[in-house]
Protein backbone atom coordinates (compact mmCIF):
# COMPACT_ATOMS: atom_id res chain seq x y z
CA UNK A 1 0.00 0.00 0.00
CA UNK A 2 2.89 2.51 0.84
CA UNK A 3 4.62 1.55 -2.74
CA UNK A 4 1.05 1.84 -4.34
CA UNK A 5 0.92 5.52 -2.66
CA UNK A 6 4.18 6.48 -3.15
CA UNK A 7 3.88 5.58 -6.97
CA UNK A 8 0.43 7.56 -7.19
CA UNK A 9 2.57 10.40 -5.22
CA UNK A 10 5.69 10.25 -7.98
CA UNK A 11 2.70 10.13 -10.96
CA UNK A 12 1.04 13.27 -10.03
CA UNK A 13 4.08 15.10 -9.20
CA UNK A 14 5.23 14.30 -12.57
CA UNK A 15 1.91 15.04 -14.55
CA UNK A 16 1.89 18.43 -13.32
CA UNK A 17 5.97 18.94 -13.75
CA UNK A 18 5.15 18.08 -17.36
CA UNK A 19 1.85 19.62 -17.62
CA UNK A 20 4.67 23.24 -16.22
CA UNK A 21 6.63 22.56 -18.81
CA UNK A 22 4.20 22.50 -21.40
CA UNK A 23 2.85 26.04 -20.52
CA UNK A 24 6.29 27.55 -19.94
CA UNK A 25 6.81 26.29 -23.90
CA UNK A 26 3.50 27.20 -24.47
CA UNK A 27 4.41 30.88 -23.63
CA UNK A 28 8.23 30.56 -25.39
CA UNK A 29 6.43 29.82 -27.92
CA UNK A 30 3.93 32.19 -28.43
CA UNK A 31 6.38 35.35 -27.81
CA UNK A 32 8.49 33.40 -30.85
CA UNK A 33 6.08 32.57 -33.59
CA UNK A 34 6.05 35.31 -36.31
CA UNK A 35 5.26 35.53 -39.37
CA UNK A 36 7.59 38.38 -40.26
CA UNK A 37 10.94 38.27 -41.30
CA UNK A 38 13.56 39.24 -39.32
CA UNK A 39 16.10 42.14 -40.83
CA UNK A 40 18.81 39.68 -41.12
CA UNK A 41 16.66 37.84 -43.27
CA UNK A 42 15.29 40.59 -45.49
CA UNK A 43 18.92 41.49 -45.92
CA UNK A 44 20.09 37.81 -46.93
CA UNK A 45 17.19 37.70 -49.46
CA UNK A 46 18.11 40.52 -50.99
CA UNK A 47 21.91 40.47 -50.96
CA UNK A 48 21.87 39.71 -54.51
CA UNK A 49 18.94 41.98 -56.12
CA UNK A 50 19.87 45.22 -57.72
CA UNK A 51 17.41 46.83 -55.42
CA UNK A 52 16.49 46.48 -52.30
CA UNK A 53 12.79 48.11 -50.44
CA UNK A 54 13.27 49.71 -47.20
CA UNK A 55 11.30 49.87 -44.13
CA UNK A 56 9.10 52.80 -43.88
CA UNK A 57 6.52 54.10 -40.57
CA UNK A 58 4.17 56.63 -39.64
CA UNK A 59 1.73 57.22 -36.87
CA UNK A 60 -1.55 57.85 -37.02
CA UNK A 61 -2.65 58.86 -33.28
CA UNK A 62 -0.67 56.49 -31.22
CA UNK A 63 -0.84 53.85 -33.84
CA UNK A 64 2.55 52.94 -35.44
CA UNK A 65 1.88 51.68 -38.99
CA UNK A 66 4.95 50.12 -41.31
CA UNK A 67 5.72 49.11 -43.99
CA UNK A 68 8.25 48.53 -46.80
CA UNK A 69 8.86 50.72 -50.29
CA UNK A 70 10.85 50.56 -53.36
CA UNK A 71 10.01 54.19 -54.95
CA UNK A 72 9.91 54.77 -58.89
CA UNK A 73 9.59 58.55 -60.18
CA UNK A 74 7.94 57.21 -63.28
CA UNK A 75 4.19 57.41 -61.80
CA UNK A 76 2.11 54.91 -60.04
CA UNK A 77 1.84 53.11 -57.11
CA UNK A 78 1.23 49.10 -56.58
CA UNK A 79 0.47 48.49 -52.51
CA UNK A 80 -0.04 45.26 -51.54
CA UNK A 81 -2.39 44.23 -48.72
CA UNK A 82 -1.82 40.73 -46.80
CA UNK A 83 -4.45 38.45 -45.24
CA UNK A 84 -4.53 36.69 -41.78
CA UNK A 85 -2.10 36.22 -40.51
CA UNK A 86 0.82 37.65 -42.29
CA UNK A 87 3.32 40.44 -42.74
CA UNK A 88 4.73 42.67 -45.83
CA UNK A 89 7.15 39.67 -46.46
CA UNK A 90 4.37 37.55 -48.24
CA UNK A 91 4.82 39.52 -51.21
CA UNK A 92 8.70 40.44 -51.09
CA UNK A 93 9.51 38.46 -54.52
CA UNK A 94 7.51 40.88 -56.19
CA UNK A 95 9.97 43.35 -55.22
CA UNK A 96 12.80 41.67 -57.24
CA UNK A 97 10.76 42.19 -60.84
CA UNK A 98 12.30 45.25 -62.79
CA UNK A 99 9.11 44.66 -65.05
CA UNK A 100 7.36 46.00 -61.58
CA UNK A 101 10.23 48.19 -60.19
CA UNK A 102 10.94 49.96 -63.54
CA UNK A 103 7.15 51.28 -64.12
CA UNK A 104 6.02 51.75 -60.73
CA UNK A 105 6.53 52.68 -57.06
CA UNK A 106 5.96 48.86 -55.05
CA UNK A 107 4.85 48.93 -51.36
CA UNK A 108 3.91 45.89 -49.12
CA UNK A 109 2.39 46.83 -45.76
CA UNK A 110 2.22 45.18 -42.73
CA UNK A 111 -1.19 45.04 -41.84
CA UNK A 112 -3.14 46.47 -38.22
CA UNK A 113 -1.31 44.44 -35.64
CA UNK A 114 0.69 42.40 -37.36
CA UNK A 115 4.81 42.71 -38.16
CA UNK A 116 6.05 46.08 -37.13
CA UNK A 117 2.81 47.50 -37.06
CA UNK A 118 1.84 47.95 -33.88
CA UNK A 119 2.50 44.43 -33.11
CA UNK A 120 -0.37 42.76 -31.16
CA UNK A 121 -2.85 45.51 -31.15
CA UNK A 122 -5.58 43.87 -33.51
CA UNK A 123 -7.81 46.33 -35.61
CA UNK A 124 -10.87 44.28 -36.02
CA UNK A 125 -12.59 46.96 -38.18
CA UNK A 126 -12.18 47.14 -41.45
CA UNK A 127 -13.56 50.59 -41.95
CA UNK A 128 -10.35 51.72 -39.13
CA UNK A 129 -7.43 49.54 -41.20
CA UNK A 130 -8.67 51.76 -44.47
CA UNK A 131 -8.20 54.61 -41.92
CA UNK A 132 -4.87 53.62 -40.76
CA UNK A 133 -3.82 53.04 -44.69
CA UNK A 134 -4.85 56.05 -45.82
CA UNK A 135 -1.79 58.16 -45.14
CA UNK A 136 0.33 55.93 -47.91
CA UNK A 137 -2.83 56.69 -50.54
CA UNK A 138 -1.61 60.22 -50.08
CA UNK A 139 2.32 59.89 -49.94
CA UNK A 140 2.56 57.99 -53.16
CA UNK A 141 2.09 58.76 -56.47
CA UNK A 142 -1.60 58.16 -59.01
CA UNK A 143 -2.52 55.59 -60.30
CA UNK A 144 -2.61 54.16 -56.74
CA UNK A 145 -3.34 49.81 -58.00
CA UNK A 146 -4.05 48.14 -54.42
CA UNK A 147 -3.86 44.23 -54.75
CA UNK A 148 -5.29 42.52 -51.65
CA UNK A 149 -5.29 38.68 -50.52
CA UNK A 150 -7.31 36.75 -49.20
CA UNK A 151 -8.55 38.91 -46.15
CA UNK A 152 -6.57 42.01 -47.81
CA UNK A 153 -9.14 42.16 -50.36
CA UNK A 154 -12.31 43.12 -48.14
CA UNK A 155 -9.74 45.48 -47.17
CA UNK A 156 -9.01 47.06 -50.71
CA UNK A 157 -12.39 47.05 -51.07
CA UNK A 158 -12.99 48.63 -48.19
CA UNK A 159 -10.31 51.04 -48.90
CA UNK A 160 -11.87 52.09 -52.60
CA UNK A 161 -15.12 52.32 -50.96
CA UNK A 162 -14.02 54.66 -48.19
CA UNK A 163 -11.23 57.11 -50.16
CA UNK A 164 -12.54 56.64 -53.72
CA UNK A 165 -10.27 59.76 -54.68
CA UNK A 166 -7.57 57.90 -54.32
CA UNK A 167 -7.75 54.47 -55.48
CA UNK A 168 -7.91 54.15 -59.30
CA UNK A 169 -7.34 50.13 -59.34
CA UNK A 170 -7.53 47.24 -57.13
CA UNK A 171 -7.01 43.58 -57.42
CA UNK A 172 -8.33 41.47 -55.60
CA UNK A 173 -6.99 37.76 -55.15
CA UNK A 174 -9.32 34.73 -53.68
CA UNK A 175 -10.85 37.41 -51.40
CA UNK A 176 -13.20 36.96 -48.59
CA UNK A 177 -15.86 39.87 -49.61
CA UNK A 178 -19.39 37.67 -48.99
CA UNK A 179 -20.44 37.43 -45.75
CA UNK A 180 -22.99 34.81 -46.56
CA UNK A 181 -20.59 32.63 -47.55
CA UNK A 182 -18.17 32.95 -44.67
CA UNK A 183 -17.45 29.65 -42.61
CA UNK A 184 -19.71 28.75 -39.43
CA UNK A 185 -16.98 30.41 -36.71
CA UNK A 186 -14.63 27.78 -35.45
CA UNK A 187 -15.27 25.82 -32.25
CA UNK A 188 -11.58 27.05 -31.06
CA UNK A 189 -12.00 30.82 -31.62
CA UNK A 190 -14.24 32.13 -28.27
CA UNK A 191 -11.55 29.95 -26.20
CA UNK A 192 -8.72 31.30 -27.69
CA UNK A 193 -10.07 34.48 -26.24
CA UNK A 194 -9.81 33.10 -22.80
CA UNK A 195 -7.36 34.75 -20.13
CA UNK A 196 -5.43 31.69 -19.62
CA UNK A 197 -5.43 30.23 -23.44
CA UNK A 198 -4.44 33.76 -24.87
CA UNK A 199 -1.64 33.29 -22.78
CA UNK A 200 -0.58 30.08 -24.94
CA UNK A 201 -1.32 31.69 -27.94
CA UNK A 202 1.46 33.01 -30.38
CA UNK A 203 0.53 36.80 -30.65
CA UNK A 204 0.42 36.86 -34.24
CA UNK A 205 -2.46 34.19 -33.96
CA UNK A 206 -4.11 36.41 -31.35
CA UNK A 207 -4.14 39.26 -34.02
CA UNK A 208 -5.56 36.90 -36.43
CA UNK A 209 -8.42 35.58 -34.70
CA UNK A 210 -9.74 38.96 -33.52
CA UNK A 211 -9.81 39.91 -37.13
CA UNK A 212 -11.84 36.44 -37.99
CA UNK A 213 -14.28 36.61 -35.57
CA UNK A 214 -15.83 39.46 -36.43
CA UNK A 215 -15.77 39.25 -40.42
CA UNK A 216 -18.68 38.57 -41.18
CA UNK A 217 -20.06 41.24 -39.64
CA UNK A 218 -17.47 43.40 -41.05
CA UNK A 219 -18.68 42.41 -44.52
CA UNK A 220 -21.90 43.10 -44.02
CA UNK A 221 -21.38 46.70 -43.06
CA UNK A 222 -19.84 46.97 -46.56
CA UNK A 223 -23.11 45.73 -48.00
CA UNK A 224 -24.67 49.14 -49.31
CA UNK A 225 -20.99 50.70 -49.59
CA UNK A 226 -20.14 48.63 -52.76
CA UNK A 227 -21.94 51.07 -55.21
CA UNK A 228 -18.93 53.25 -54.31
CA UNK A 229 -16.53 51.51 -55.62
CA UNK A 230 -15.72 53.26 -59.24
CA UNK A 231 -11.96 51.86 -59.49
CA UNK A 232 -11.02 49.60 -62.02
CA UNK A 233 -11.50 46.05 -60.37
CA UNK A 234 -10.13 42.57 -61.08
CA UNK A 235 -10.72 39.31 -59.42
CA UNK A 236 -9.06 36.65 -59.46
CA UNK A 237 -10.18 33.15 -57.93
CA UNK A 238 -9.68 29.48 -57.47
CA UNK A 239 -12.51 27.34 -58.06
CA UNK A 240 -10.75 24.53 -55.70
CA UNK A 241 -10.06 27.26 -52.90
CA UNK A 242 -10.58 24.88 -49.62
CA UNK A 243 -10.07 28.11 -47.26
CA UNK A 244 -12.12 31.25 -49.62
CA UNK A 245 -15.41 30.21 -51.03
CA UNK A 246 -15.00 30.12 -54.90
CA UNK A 247 -18.20 32.28 -54.75
CA UNK A 248 -16.84 35.61 -53.78
CA UNK A 249 -15.67 35.45 -57.66
CA UNK A 250 -19.56 35.85 -58.45
CA UNK A 251 -20.37 37.46 -54.95
CA UNK A 252 -18.12 40.55 -56.61
CA UNK A 253 -19.62 40.29 -59.64
CA UNK A 254 -22.47 41.41 -58.89
CA UNK A 255 -21.60 44.12 -56.23
CA UNK A 256 -19.27 46.16 -58.22
CA UNK A 257 -22.16 47.41 -60.13
CA UNK A 258 -20.27 50.78 -61.23
CA UNK A 259 -16.48 49.78 -61.84
CA UNK A 260 -14.74 48.65 -64.27
CA UNK A 261 -14.63 44.36 -63.96
CA UNK A 262 -12.95 41.35 -64.71
CA UNK A 263 -13.44 38.05 -62.84
CA UNK A 264 -11.11 35.64 -63.86
CA UNK A 265 -12.12 32.25 -62.25
CA UNK A 266 -8.84 29.67 -62.55
CA UNK A 267 -9.82 25.85 -62.67
CA UNK A 268 -8.73 23.90 -60.04
CA UNK A 269 -6.76 26.40 -58.31
CA UNK A 270 -6.41 26.52 -54.82
CA UNK A 271 -5.91 29.87 -52.08
CA UNK A 272 -2.30 30.49 -52.81
CA UNK A 273 -2.53 32.25 -56.14
CA UNK A 274 -0.36 35.46 -55.64
CA UNK A 275 2.68 32.33 -55.37
CA UNK A 276 1.34 29.77 -57.60
CA UNK A 277 -0.25 32.30 -60.21
CA UNK A 278 2.37 34.96 -59.80
CA UNK A 279 2.98 35.44 -63.67
CA UNK A 280 -1.10 36.04 -64.41
CA UNK A 281 -1.19 38.36 -61.22
CA UNK A 282 1.94 40.16 -62.67
CA UNK A 283 0.67 40.48 -66.03
CA UNK A 284 -2.70 41.66 -64.12
CA UNK A 285 -0.86 44.32 -62.26
CA UNK A 286 1.25 45.72 -65.47
CA UNK A 287 -2.11 45.91 -67.42
CA UNK A 288 -4.02 47.75 -65.06
CA UNK A 289 -1.15 50.08 -65.17
CA UNK A 290 -1.13 50.92 -68.42
CA UNK A 291 -4.66 50.82 -68.85
CA UNK A 292 -4.69 53.75 -65.74
CA UNK A 293 -1.72 55.60 -67.38
CA UNK A 294 -3.60 55.64 -70.98
CA UNK A 295 -6.75 56.32 -69.24
CA UNK A 296 -8.25 53.42 -71.27
CA UNK A 297 -10.08 51.60 -68.73
CA UNK A 298 -12.40 48.47 -69.79
CA UNK A 299 -16.24 49.45 -69.37
CA UNK A 300 -18.26 47.89 -66.60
Amino acid sequence: MVKKSRWKKRLKIGCLGLFGIVIILAIVASRLISFSMTEEEVDEFYSQASKKPISEFYLVGDYEMHYKVLENSNGGTFIFIHGTPGSWDAFKGYFLDSALYNQATIVSLDRPGFGQSSNGEAVASLEEQSALLKPILEKYPAPRILIGHSLGGPIAARIAMDHPDLVEGIIMIAPAIAPDLEPEEDWFRVPMRWPLLRTLVPQVMKVSNEEVIYLKEELELMLPLWKNIKASSVVIQGTADNLVHPGNGPFADSMLVNAPKEIIMLDSQNHFLPWNETVLVKKTMLDMLINLKSKKTPKP
